[in-house]
Formats: C-alpha cells, sequence, structure tokens
C-alpha cells in the first residue's frame, strides 16, 4: 500500500525513533535521573492526588474507595464555602497588587535621566528578594500586634482611634494579611516590565512625543498596550499563586479567628495534618488543580485574543 505525500507509515515512523535514540542515545542517558526524579517530585503527587481522591484515606491504612462522598462534602461544607470566599478575595486583590505596583515602580526607573541612577534604583527593588520570606512574615506579624510599629503610628499622629488588633479581628485579619509586604513591588513582576520598557523601540517613542501622547496619555496609549504579554504573564502567575498560597495565614494566624483567613490551600493542609483525613485533604488539592488548570487555559485563550 503506498503512503500518502507527506504522511509515514507506522514502520516507517517507528524507525525513524528507534534511529534517533540510538544516534543520541548519551543525551537520553544524561536526561533519564532528571526525567525520574520530576516523575516522582511532580507527576506521581499529582497522582496520588487524583487516586486518593476518591478514597477515606487516613495516610496509612489502605484507602477504601468512597465515590464521590468527598466532593460532595467540599460542596457542602460551610468552612470550605468560606475558605473559597476568602481565596477569591485575595485572588483578586493579590493579582491588582502584583501588577499595579511593580508597574508604577518600572515606569519611574525607567524614566530616570542616567544609566547610572536606573541601575541603582533597579537594585534597590531587586535586593529584597534574597530574604528568607519567613523572616518578612514574622516582622509583619510583630508589626500587626496591638503594641506593634502601626498601632504606635496612628497613635503618633493622632489617629489612636484607629488603632486594632489587626489580626485578631475577624473583619481585618484577612486585608491585613493581604497588605502585607507594603509596598508590594515584586521584584520579579519589576524587573519583567522594566524590560518590556526597555525593549519598545525609540521610535515609539518619539512618534508618541510628537503626537502629543506624553506622561499619562503615553503610558495609556503606548506603554500599557505594548506591554500587554508581560501583563497577561504576570496575572496569568500571580493568579495561580494566590490559589495554591497558604503560608502567610499557616504562620500569622492558622486561618484564624474562626475561619475568617482560611483559604481552600490551608484548609487541604490543616485536613491532612491536623486531622488525618487525607481523602478530604486530597479532594481538595483536586479541585484546586482543576481550578489551576482552567484558569491556565482561560488565560492562554485571553491572551491568544488580543494578539
Amino acid at each position: 500500500m503506498t503512503a500518502l505525500p507527506g504522511f509515514r507509515s507506522g514502520s516507517a515512523a517507528s524507525r525513524s525513533v528507534l534511529t534517533r535514540l540510538r544516534r543520541n542515545w548519551p543525551a537520553y542517558l544524561f536526561l533519564l535521573p532528571t526525567l525520574l526524579l520530576v516523575g516522582y517530585f511532580a507527576y506521581y503527587p499529582a497522582y496520588i492526588a487524583v487516586t486518593r481522591a476518591f478514597t477515606d484515606w487516613d495516610g496509612l491504612n489502605t484507602p477504601n474507595f468512597t465515590g464521590l462522598d468527598n466532593f460532595r462534602r467540599a460542596v457542602t461544607d460551610p468552612v470550605m464555602g468560606e475558605a473559597t470566599k476568602n481565596m477569591g478575595i485575595w485572588v483578586v486583590l493579590g493579582t491588582l497588587l502584583a501588577l499595579v505596583m511593580p508597574l508604577i515602580v518600572a515606569e519611574l526607573v525607567f524614566h530616570l535621566r542616567g544609566r547610572r541612577r536606573q541601575y541603582a534604583y533597579r537594585t534597590l527593588f531587586v535586593i529584597p528578594i534574597v530574604i528568607p520570606s519567613l523572616v518578612l512574615l514574622l516582622v509583619w506579624g510583630d508589626f500587626y500586634r496591638s503594641d506593634g510599629l502601626l498601632n504606635q503610628l496612628l497613635g503618633a499622629v493622632g489617629l489612636g482611634g484607629l488603632r486594632h488588633e489587626w489580626l485578631g479581628d475577624p473583619h481585618t485579619a484577612l486585608y491585613a494579611l493581604i497588605f502585607l509586604g507594603f509596598p508590594y513591588i515584586d521584584a520579579f513582576n519589576f524587573l519583567l516590565l522594566y524590560a518590556g520598557l526597555q525593549a519598545i523601540p525609540e521610535d515609539v517613542f518619539d512618534a508618541a512625543k510628537i503626537d502629543g501622547a506624553t506622561g499619562l496619555r503615553r503610558v495609556l496609549r503606548v506603554d500599557l498596550p505594548l506591554l500587554r504579554p508581560q501583563l497577561g504573564l504576570i496575572a496569568m502567575l500571580a493568579i495561580i499563586g494566590n490559589v495554591q498560597y497558604y503560608i502567610s495565614p499557616l504562620v500569622l494566624t492558622s486561618g484564624g479567628p474562626g475561619y475568617a483567613t482560611t483559604v481552600p490551600a490551608l484548609l487541604m493542609f490543616q485536613t491532612a495534618r491536623r486531622d488525618g483525613d487525607f481523602g478530604y485533604a486530597m479532594a481538595i488539592a483536586f479541585l484546586l488543580m482543576l481550578l489551576v488548570v482552567v484558569l491556565t487555559l482561560l488565560s492562554r485563550l485571553i491572551s491568544r485574543g488580543n494578539r
């Protein structure tokens, strides 16, 4: 049987694969340890999460299949509902912080006169990336205490009536955690946007200046449209990161007071470690994984539509 032009028969394709394997076997051999590590530490946990989500696994004994019971529990669990609401607030505000402040600082640094001055400020904003995140969390925990620096500053400027137990009040605890890290200049996001501004041809800026687009008008009409790929990437990474994040609630509030700062990722962690209910924890992990996949696909579709 004659193969159609442009198509290979199955035997020809398999011979081609075998030929490449024989020719490049040293490269594949060196890649094998890395592939095994990635498979064990990345894909195997995902496989465990998917399979154990349908069981009553306690982390030790043989799991029993329970069907969709864990997922029904997740849908009807009021704690999961509260955690999902908190996650939604966190994703929206956290993504805005990840976009706005790095963009403002990148614009300011980019328009400084002198390469040395730009380099100095760029270095200044990147240095905090080397500070361990746990140290920052502990510092901010002290900052938010009833006798912490924030309340002392409010008292010093005559706003003592606003002094508060920021992490102990259900109405303020979540927002205190979200806005932790002033001035919210993520080094990676800042560098990405700064590099995007540097990649814009100088002719574009000259043409905008001739057309009268300067200052804020130029930022809105020229910079933002040309920075769309960088902004889209930052937004996607921020959304995915905020969906999965639980470190600051775990360290500073343990999800409290009540469930005011509980998010699904923290609920998953506590359900597994504290309650030993790994099956339900895996169901939460599976739902978060599906959410991340859906959000990633949506962001890719939106970015393609904007091209």
